[in-house]
């Protein structure tokens, strides 16, 4: 029980800190009020960040890609917008390095 307390407590940790950090990169980088945080928004990063923790758990690293074609696929558009892909770019990153950082946070207090 421990462990899944101190798992929890990580994890909203590092929630509250990914929300401060691309609050802070979309006031820097965001031009456009697509550029902007949303509910939506917040709760797509943590569906993202969920399916990355357990394709890692599971060792299923090739759903990764299946990941990447998604997201590619949704930002195809007829005008480029280099704000936005540079603040979606980077919005992922840091997502992704977060979700890894889960991963290696849970693997450590489980086993």
């Amino acid at each position: 029980m421990t462990t899944a307390l101190q798992f929890v407590g990580l994890l909203v940790a590092g929630e509250l800190i990914i929300h401060i950090l691309l609050f802070l990169i979309s006031k820097f980088i965001g031009k456009t009020n697509k550029d902007k945080i949303s509910r939506t928004s917040i709760l797509k990063g943590l569906l993202e960040r969920t399916f990355i923790v357990v394709t890692l758990h599971f060792k299923m690293t090739q759903a990764l890609t299946l990941l990447g074609a998604l997201k590619i696929a949704t930002r195809i558009r007829d005008t480029e917008d280099k704000v936005s892909n540079d603040f979606f770019l980077i919005g992922n990153l840091v997502s992704v390095l977060f979700a890894i950082g889960y991963y290696i946070l849970l693997t450590d207090l489980v086993g």
